[in-house]
């Protein structure tokens, strides 16, 4: 996220620039990534503003890709508009209730998250909050199909960064890790969830490795898994699927 986002969340968490949490011993992904994004701002007559960012030779053969996204000024949480295209052809238009403020976007990423050989491609756009309503953001991922087209993931989790996925079985399929802010008996703890992408959706695969696990929320740095409570009981928080999760 932009230098201001991440100044405004470490204020609050400034664990996530030091140390190691549990998950980080496993291998993470490596991406490509892009920065260029072009913002055309048409709010005066059109009460829109777009943000674009294109990448040559995404495709096998060396075709272009573009990602567009459009938000309404007079609708600007809701219905923004995702547009993909494959050199100048419009090949898809997905809608999401996310308002694309040019200043909250992240580096486009890509990778082959779910091994499967195709490239597919990740985007983080914040809220804009304050205080630990900084670290709300929308994740974005574009899996990419053996017909060069798109199914899109997305759900709201928290960060101050990019969270790498990570292969916690060498399977080649990267896993998607997750968290949450939770109250439990007076205390406050990061609930931290594994998903894989898999037939088309994610799907929880906590029990490759003895997840979810709960971190305390302390004004300092904590990596420890909590001893507070047991990972039976941690298991109850566990979430079928991240919240406010769309797939299209």
């Amino acid at each position: 996220m932009r230098t201001l986002l991440t100044i405004l969340a470490l204020t609050f968490l400034t664990w996530t620039a030091k140390g190691q949490f549990q998950f980080e011993k496993y291998t993470a992904i490596k991406y490509k990534s892009f920065n260029d994004w072009k913002t055309y701002d048409k709010t005066e007559k059109e009460k829109k503003v777009h943000s674009t960012l294109t990448i040559p030779n995404f495709f096998d053969n060396g075709d272009t890709l573009t990602i567009q996204l459009t938000s309404f000024t007079d609708h600007w949480e809701d219905n923004s508009i995702i547009r993909v295209f494959r050199n100048k052809t419009e090949t898809q238009k997905i809608f999401e209730n996310m308002a694309f403020e040019p200043t909250s976007l992240d580096t486009l990423r890509i990778a082959d998250i779910n091994g499967d050989g195709l490239q597919d491609i990740k985007i983080i756009s914040a809220y804009m909050g304050n205080g630990t309503a900084a670290l709300n953001i929308r994740v974005i991922y574009f899996f990419q199909l053996p017909d060069n087209s798109f199914k899109k993931i997305s759900f709201a989790d928290k960060m101050s960064e990019n969270r790498q996925e990570r292969d916690f079985d060498g399977d080649g399929n990267f896993e998607i890790i997750t968290m949450n802010l939770i109250g439990h008996e007076d205390h406050s703890y990061w609930l931290f969830n594994i998903f894989n992408y898999r037939n088309g959706g994610l799907v929880n695969v906590n029990s490759k490795d003895n997840y979810p696990i709960m971190i305390q929320f302390l004004y300092r740095y904590n990596y420890e898994v909590t001893n507070k409570i047991s990972r039976d009981k941690m298991k109850t928080f566990a979430l079928t699927l991240p919240d406010d999760y769309d797939a299209k």
